[in-house]
């Protein structure tokens, strides 16, 4: 039976929870704390009172929208599903991009409710800031399945390598440490391959996880 005009469908809680933190991402990314329950509502497509059927507050529900904007489930699944039999140069841009659009929803955030450090640094001037940063192994553990199948291409192991890769995104992408201009994925992708010095290009010599590898495989570990 639909519910009467002017009233939300029944969802179950969590689902109501899930749906109001949605339609308010966007709207605490334009206006951060000074978002209004009824601009809430309104994007939801519910009654004010539905909001405080599922949250005690209007802070209670920017803290669940940081908590979804910090999630990096979403990101991880963007990273899984990149082709990792694709030519590195591929296969790094697409990261890259994945990597982007994360940090750009993340600094939104950061910067429209006013907190300074990172999340669980002790840092934060705001009261929404979470009390712990999000676990990154996953994201980690993605990037090094991604580049295992161009080990021979690498100088360290892939889950190091994965790391360099996370630390040069993230500055190269960060708009205060490249003073407002973030450097274009074709250039963080050639950065990450051939660095900044004149050299053999990285195909034509042998990586030492390749000799490691040979040397493993004469001797019977591999």
């Amino acid at each position: 039976m639909p519910a009467p005009p002017g009233r939300a469908a029944p969802l179950p809680p969590e689902e109501r929870r899930s749906a109001i933190v949605a339609a308010a991402i966007p709207l605490v990314c334009d206006h951060g704390a000074t978002v209004t329950t009824r601009e809430i509502a309104e994007a939801a497509g519910i009654a004010e009172g539905t909001i405080f059927r599922v949250f005690p507050d209007k802070d209670a529900v920017i803290r669940a929208v940081v908590e979804k904007v910090l999630d990096p489930t979403p990101f991880v699944d963007d990273l899984r599903s990149i082709d990792p039999d694709r030519p590195l140069e591929h296969v790094l841009a697409d990261a890259v991009e994945s990597m982007r659009q994360r940090l750009a929803s993340v600094w939104r955030i950061v910067w429209m409710l006013r907190w300074v450090g990172p999340p669980g640094s002790g840092d934060e001037q705001s009261k929404y800031a979470p009390s712990a940063r999000p676990d990154m192994t996953a994201a980690n553990d993605a990037v090094a399945e991604l580049l295992l199948p161009h080990r021979h291409r690498l100088r360290l192991p892939p889950l190091e390598a994965a790391r360099m890769f996370r630390l040069v995104t993230f500055s190269a992408v960060h708009p205060a440490i490249t003073d407002g201009n973030p450097l274009p994925t074709d250039q963080i992708v050639d950065l990450l391959l051939h660095g900044i010095g004149v050299g053999p290009h990285p195909q034509a010599t042998e990586s030492p996880i390749h000799r490691w590898e040979s040397a493993a495989e004469q001797v019977g570990v591999l």
